[in-house]
């Protein structure tokens, strides 16, 4: 697809904007609290998300940034060098020695982040996705039709 690391982690910046379902997060917090976690995040989200066995039908849910978010802004990557992420993935991206660097530098320049993050968005905008016998088109993301 011609994407590379810095515009990976540049994608995954996305997560500045909108929520998460406690659905997709309380397997960090229930039975055991993820160590990784910021312990001053942790008490939000237990609050938040305050049965280790959520209804999936229930609105419940985490803002992914709480100090700004609706914008797509770097405070994303600020939160997750401060064990703030939501999601494993999050987490993994502030940790992993491949993306740290470019955590870091998006987590000091949002105008490094807005650029990496255009020129992602551009060469995903020029890619075709494969259809018919050549590939799927996933009907929910994170599982393959098939599973699904």
């Amino acid at each position: 697809m011609g994407i590379d690391t810095p515009g990976v982690v540049a994608l995954l910046g996305a997560h500045s904007v909108g929520r998460t379902h406690c659905v997709k997060l309380v397997h960090r917090l229930y039975p055991e609290v993820d160590p990784a976690l910021n312990p001053g995040h942790v008490e939000h989200m237990l609050y938040k998300c305050p049965d280790a066995i959520p209804d999936p039908k229930a609105v419940q849910y985490v803002r992914n940034d709480r100090g700004t978010p609706m914008k797509l802004d770097n405070n994303y990557y600020r939160n997750i060098l401060d064990n703030k992420g939501l999601l494993i993935v999050d987490h993994q991206l502030a940790t992993d020695k491949r993306t740290k660097p470019y955590v870091k530098k998006m987590a000091k320049s949002q105008d490094y982040f807005f650029k990496e993050f255009s020129r992602a968005i551009t060469i995903l905008s020029e890619n075709n996705p494969l259809t018919g016998t050549k590939g799927e088109i996933r009907k929910q993301c994170n599982v393959a039709n098939k599973l699904h």
